[in-house]
């Protein structure tokens, strides 16, 4: 039996009973534990917030809600996703090393003829759940003293950034980035192709067509949105249609014709691999098909921001994860993830040692998300870490060059207030990186502070 089996049952029980606790709003929390209600509730919250300054201008409320939040909260895996396939793995990897070896050449040829120094900065960034201008400039304010503390971690979705075919806005994009380079700090963005809100829009309107396959396929969830939707479902870009693949890759190399040089502009990271439970499943040539396309997304975006880390979140279906990372090393694209969760017995003995063919190779870059403050393993008992042990946990078993923060302020003292409280301690160090791996990666030419 595969060794996942024995948790799937009560990990995907706890997984619906958290996750529609998470995305509701806080007045459908009664029965949940109050400190996971402390927690969790930020996200909820951030579902209703505005952006004072625009709402000014007219526009409606509930679309500019749903624009200045993260969906920093994910749909639960589902079973397939958990499990092991060895055929299905040993093949995936095999083509990926081939698909690598084929572009060898053309990748020799691109160092040779492109500036290929990496802006490197490593160390600590706090991501918002929400991202309207008032909480970006006070958070610069909160983090200006702390030197280790390099900059935000920020979620635009596809649907902001391709307002139709090949029509790109990035304005939101250069505001952030000229708000970061004010306080003397920097950005990475994460590319959103899947939402976790109900109604969410993955990808562009223009997309929704029989050519796209629709765009995008449906995510089973359990919440409902801020406005009173009995829509359940999310969305996930339509990856295995290389049409839509083409489109995400012609929105990189948009991105980093404008953004690539910004020194402001650290990093450029893709949502998390899983699929979600879809309402419709992909037959297994199409969630190939998925995969081999994210890596050529990966691969084609790297070549597009040739002086700036470009990293992929890992996770799940466990099958397709070493062939899709032994792709990104091969294309200099960093691994980063999710979550930690240091006593999580699934993600330590299958997920976390993912991460050891790209230590030292490529940037790696793990995230602790609103569960992590609450408990150790997934969807467990209320049972918070020290902030210490999870930044350890990043340090050392999985050799972290960034790790990404997220800023929960529900509770008190509220997991933002603790980790602003470790950073200033004696215990964090202070040198430039805050005691994270700074060492250039192998695989990049050279990596610089700024260009």
């Amino acid at each position: 039996m595969n060794i996942l089996n024995s948790h799937l049952n009560s990990r995907l029980a706890l997984v619906g009973s958290l996750f529609s606790m998470s995305v509701m709003l806080a007045a459908c929390g009664g029965g949940q534990d109050e400190a996971y209600r402390a927690v969790n509730g930020e996200i909820s919250q951030s579902l209703s917030s505005t952006d004072s300054a625009v709402v000014a201008d007219g526009q409606d409320a509930a679309v500019l809600a749903a624009d200045e939040q993260d969906n920093t909260v994910s749909a639960p895996p589902a079973a397939w996703e958990l499990e092991d396939d060895p055929v299905v793995s040993e093949t995936f990897l095999a083509s990926q090393q081939a698909r690598a070896a084929a572009s060898a050449t053309e990748r020799a040829m691109a160092v040779a003829t492109t500036d290929t120094r990496v802006k490197w900065n490593p160390g600590h960034y706090i991501a918002l759940p929400q991202r309207d201008e008032p909480t970006i400039q006070k958070v610069m304010a909160e983090i200006k003293p702390l030197p280790q503390v390099k900059g935000l971690i920020l979620r635009y979705e596809w649907a902001q950034l391709e307002k139709s075919k090949g029509v790109y806005d990035f304005s939101r994009l250069d505001r952030d980035l000229a708000l970061v380079q004010a306080a003397g700090k920097r950005l990475w963005i994460m590319v959103g192709t899947k939402v976790f809100r109900p109604g969410g829009q993955a990808v562009p309107d223009y997309l929704r067509t029989a050519e796209y396959e629709g765009g995008a396929y449906k995510i089973v969830i359990a919440g409902r949105d801020a406005i009173g939707s009995q829509e359940r479902y999310g969305e996930n870009a339509a990856l295995h249609n290389v049409k839509v693949r083409d489109r995400l890759i012609a929105l990189g190399d948009a991105m980093g014709a404008h953004l690539n040089k910004h020194n402001a502009l650290e990093g450029i990271t893709f949502n998390e691999t899983a699929m979600g439970q879809m309402k419709v499943p992909l037959t297994k040539a199409q969630q190939t098909a998925y995969f081999d396309n994210l890596a050529q997304v990966g691969a084609a975006t790297q070549r597009a921001f040739p002086n700036t880390v470009v990293m992929q979140f890992i996770n799940f279906p466990r099958a397709y994860m070493p062939g899709l990372i032994s792709n990104m090393v091969s294309n200099k694209v960093a691994l980063g993830g999710p979550d930690i969760l240091i006593e999580d017995a699934d993600l330590n003995t299958h997920i976390y040692p993912m991460y050891d063919p790209a230590k030292g190779k490529v940037a790696v870059g793990p995230s602790v998300q609103p569960e992590n403050f609450a408990t150790t393993v997934q969807h467990g008992a209320y049972n918070p870490p020290k902030i210490s042990d999870l930044y350890n946990f990043g340090r050392t078993r999985l050799s972290a060059n960034y790790m990404f923060w997220t800023r929960v302020t529900a509770g008190s003292p509220s997991p933002y207030t603790r980790t602003l409280d470790f950073f200033k301690s004696s215990a964090f160090p202070k040198d430039a990186a805050g005691g994270l791996i700074s060492t250039c990666p192998s695989t990049y030419p050279s990596c610089v502070a700024k260009l």
